[in-house]
């Protein structure tokens, strides 16, 4: 072997000793916390929810009295006797449907909002384990593809005993050098991916997540479903999915919208009372008033308006159609595919083991020193045996992630299943 070679490899070598992952995890549970905390998407709908209370109490003021109080001076050059005073004004509705309706639906509001902050937690906490679920899957793959370098390195050192031993020729050496190029060369490219997934994550929680807990791969197991028939995922979407639960409360909000705009067709009944009087106590006056507004519509601008709403209506209705076709599809599509999830996974897992079966016969037949086993043999089922590998993780990841959506779907998808998800990841 050259020595442009071993120095290459040499190099490549002692790069690989630098990187390292810290023995500090950050669970599940702590990067959902942090995002909680931090994520303005989050806070965002947390204002708007506080928001809405202040819209409540706005809209029940219209309905109390209104007291206001007014006073005034009045100078003139030719006249010294110009008179001053104060007015004390009371006003109150005695009867306006709009100000009840505009209540109902302020209330309303408050309920879409609390909706709202529902349907963003969902989506956040999704995010997270998705993010963090990847980056544990890039944290993997760096460690298969790490002792594939390994194993290339190790082939290479045994190709270089048997070619000085004269027992195989120089291509057999090349054979192994490249394979070691190649471990170094995906090495780079997990890293790469592993950094970007970590980037992704910190988005998320505001901090550098360096290391995360994985998904246990050695002994496969499968916990069962909290629902064990679609059906019963169906009815939990139904009674719990917040993307279901906005959007009927957009339509109990348009349909309210209707009858607000309705309103103006009714008359309102107002009363007032006022008192003047100057200050020396000499004029003092009461006056009470009602009154009473009826509204004619005569340029058809009330019926243009609860026409528009109505139409709100039909949308709001097609919306939620439209929700209840996606939830129902989409619980369908996880439900049946966690089965045959499942099953690649076992079937995985199953092939890895005969890979690895292939490669340690192989290997023993090169080691030993008979004809017929190249190092490209070799080199040819190690790649078989980390691609099983990758592919193994793959499918379990998959498989979780698709469990996750279907919590997510159903609303499922709180702190306590965050807590419980995290402590078995621990274990």
């Amino acid at each position: 072997m050259t020595k442009v070679r071993i120095v290459t490899t040499l190099i490549m070598t002692a790069g690989l000793s630098c990187w390292s992952l810290t023995s500090h995890a950050i669970t599940i549970n702590q990067a959902w916390i942090a995002a909680k905390n931090t994520n303005p998407s989050y806070k965002i709908k947390q204002l708007e929810q506080e928001q809405s209370q202040f819209d409540t109490k706005v809209a029940k003021s219209a309905l109390l009295p209104d007291l206001s109080a007014t006073a005034g001076k009045t100078w003139s050059a030719h006249d010294a006797t110009q008179p001053s005073g104060y007015t004390v004004t009371l006003n109150q509705s005695i009867w306006d449907s709009r100000s009840w309706l505009a209540l109902d639906q302020a209330q309303a509001e408050v309920v879409y909002a609390q909706l709202e902050l529902k349907k963003e937690q969902n989506r956040l906490a999704y995010g997270v384990i998705d993010a963090y679920f990847k980056l544990a899957q890039a944290q993997v793959a760096v460690g298969i593809t790490r002792e594939q370098h390994q194993d290339a390195l190790h082939l290479l050192t045994l190709t270089q005993k048997k070619y000085q031993a004269g027992i195989i020729l120089s291509t057999e050496v090349d054979d192994a050098n490249t394979n070691v190029f190649g471990a170094y060369s995906d090495l780079l490219s997990q890293q790469s991916l592993l950094a970007e997934q970590q980037a992704i994550l910190a988005k998320l929680i505001n901090q550098p997540p360096q290391h995360v807990d994985e998904i246990n791969s050695q002994n496969l197991h499968r916990p069962p479903l909290q629902k064990n028939t679609k059906q019963q995922w169906l009815k939990l979407a139904q009674d719990n999915s917040p993307d279901l639960l906005a959007a009927q409360q957009q339509l109990r909000q348009a349909k309210l919208a209707v009858k607000q705009q309705q309103a103006d067709y009714y008359p309102n009944l107002s009363g007032n009372i006022s008192y003047s009087n100057d200050f020396n106590g000499h004029s003092d006056n009461l006056n009470t008033g009602i009154t009473l507004n009826v509204p004619l519509d005569l340029n058809g601008k009330i019926r243009s308006q609860v026409g528009k709403a109505k139409v709100g209506v039909q949308i709001a209705q097609q919306q939620l159609r439209q929700v209840e076709l996606d939830l129902t599809n989409d619980i369908n599509t996880r439900f049946n595919q966690l089965d045959l999830d499942w099953q690649r996974v076992d079937i995985g897992s199953k092939k890895l083991q005969a890979d690895l079966k292939a490669l340690k016969t192989k290997q023993i037949i090169y080691t030993s020193g008979t004809d017929g086993t190249t190092a490209l043999d070799i080199i040819q089922i190690q790649e078989k045996v980390y691609k099983s590998k990758e592919s193994l993780q793959d499918l379990l990841y998959t498989y979780w992630l698709h469990r996750i959506q279907l919590l997510s779907l159903t609303g499922q998808l709180n702190d306590k299943t965050i807590v419980q998800l995290s402590q078995a990841l621990q274990q």
